[in-house]
């Protein structure tokens, strides 16, 4: 097992519209504001040249579908969960993106591909089906890779990184034997045992709560660090942008990863906060890597610049990026 030990920025956004929440009716979020979002994210992304990665539900990759012979998608394998009943693609329209443009977005895709920062598109799976949970099979996993890949294609994009969908880790093996180079994992985090030990963590961070890209099984586990959510915290805010300021600081000053990510719906109670708190973290990036102390990178060419180390060591026991102010 490796790990990196420079300071890497690292971005990733669940890009879902209406695969998202499909399969939980508790949720009443709206679309029809996402696409504008999404603009306004790109424009925030080229302001400072942040490369993000967007992983992208593979399903938005289509222009439209229709059933095979009464069935809508056959070639996935369905997951057969404790907690959801009926077809897993009942609710897919299999019309087009004229028609319902929440289920199809390969505008979306084609506006982050024709950006000016140089983003990466991943994978969300096909259908947001869930990996971790015991329900899904090994094979019905790889057929909503297979799918996924699939789509992409068909619009000339190539897939090498993975979001798992609810952040439901599974089936990593299926992942590394078609190619991919890396996912978004968890962090184990280790909890302060006082209560000056848990101030100092808050203020400055502490090894404790350092996030570090592993190298498990063939596949780099680029664990995030935080959920960007402004919404969840409608009196703090302020505070929680000073203390995200202070994480990244922490994995300036321990050579370690800041990978922060989150949904478009998590900006969409409180847009304007929102937007002005991403605004603030992208600019404090792009000051660290114009002193040459930070790389903002997408997961994929981390994940690039990890293995070759690896390959220029052979075998090493940690693998270290570039030192140059390159920002890819």
């Amino acid at each position: 097992m490796a790990h990196s030990s420079e300071a890497a920025f690292v971005i990733s956004i669940d890009t879902e519209m209406a695969w998202g929440l499909v399969h939980r009716p508790e949720q009443t979020y709206r679309y029809e504001q996402e696409r504008a979002d999404l603009d306004r994210l790109l424009d925030l992304f080229d302001h400072h040249n942040i490369p993000a990665t967007w992983a992208v539900v593979g399903h938005l990759f289509l222009s439209s579908c229709r059933p095979v012979d009464g069935v809508k998608h056959p070639e996935i394998v369905r997951p057969e969960y404790d907690w959801f009943h009926g077809d897993w693609f009942a609710d897919d329209p299999c019309s087009s993106v004229d028609a319902d443009p929440i289920w199809y977005g390969p505008d979306v895709v084609e506006s982050i591909r024709t950006a000016t920062a140089r983003h990466e598109i991943a994978s969300h799976g096909f259908s947001h089906i869930i990996a971790g949970d015991p329900g899904c099979s090994r094979e019905s996993f790889a057929s909503e890779v297979q799918a996924s890949l699939d789509a992409a294609a068909s619009v000339g994009a190539t897939l090498r990184s993975m979001v798992h969908p609810r952040n439901r880790i599974g089936h990593v093996d299926v992942l590394a034997e078609q190619g991919f180079v890396a996912y978004r994992g968890r962090r184990d985090v280790v909890a302060p045992s006082g209560l000056g030990d848990r101030v100092v963590d808050m203020v400055t961070g502490s090894e404790r709560t350092t996030v570090r890209p592993l190298y498990e099984d063939g596949i780099w586990n680029l664990p995030a660090t935080v959920l960007f959510d402004v919404d969840a915290r409608p009196r703090t805010w302020r505070l929680w942008i000073r203390q995200m300021e202070r994480r990244l600081d922490q994995a300036v000053a321990n050579g370690s990863l800041f990978h922060l990510w989150f949904h478009p719906h998590n900006l969409r109670d409180r847009p304007e906060a929102s937007f002005a708190a991403l605004d603030r973290i992208c600019a404090a990036a792009a000051r660290h890597r114009s002193a040459g102390r930070l790389k903002t990178l997408t997961m994929g060419s981390l994940a690039d610049q990890l293995n070759e180390q690896m390959r220029n060591q052979r075998q090493p026991v940690s693998a270290q990026l570039r030192t140059d102010n390159g920002d890819t």
